[in-house]
């Protein structure tokens, strides 16, 4: 008679998805001397490189927005038939150096090369402008 090996225990057994995880208890450590954010001088921001593969290992967020197909073909045939000699190989890295040009472009003009203040995703006014 052959005997069955015993099942696997998974490591989400007893888990819930609804049920945030168990944290481990953390040792009692003295906290350092921290000095409150608005009391240190705000250090200028490197500047971000404008090549998208510099951020293959982390997550990019998706952006989407409104354009006319044919732009988009166009867009798209720019990419295929100069992506030898231009280095971009997807639409999303085209757009995304094309996006960023125009904007460092603006902080050259407008904020001395500075990057402009973040601004959230909610933030910019939303919906179809009145008077349209």
């Amino acid at each position: 008679m052959s005997t069955r090996p015993a099942p696997r225990k998974s490591s989400l057994a007893g888990s819930s998805p609804v049920a945030p995880p168990a944290q481990p208890a953390q040792p009692a450590t003295p906290e350092p001397d921290v000095v409150p954010a608005a009391a240190q001088p705000a250090a200028p921001k490197p500047a971000r490189a404008t090549s998208s593969t510099s951020d293959k290992t982390k997550y990019r967020h998706k952006v989407s927005f409104y354009q006319h197909p044919d732009d988009t073909a166009r867009v798209r045939g720019a990419i295929l038939h100069t992506q030898v000699s231009e280095g971009a190989r997807t639409l999303s890295q085209f757009v995304n150096d094309a996006v960023l040009a125009e904007v460092e472009r603006l902080e050259a003009k407008y904020n001395n090369g500075q990057p402009f203040p973040a601004v959230g995703a909610r933030e910019l006014p939303q919906g179809r402008p009145m008077g349209e």
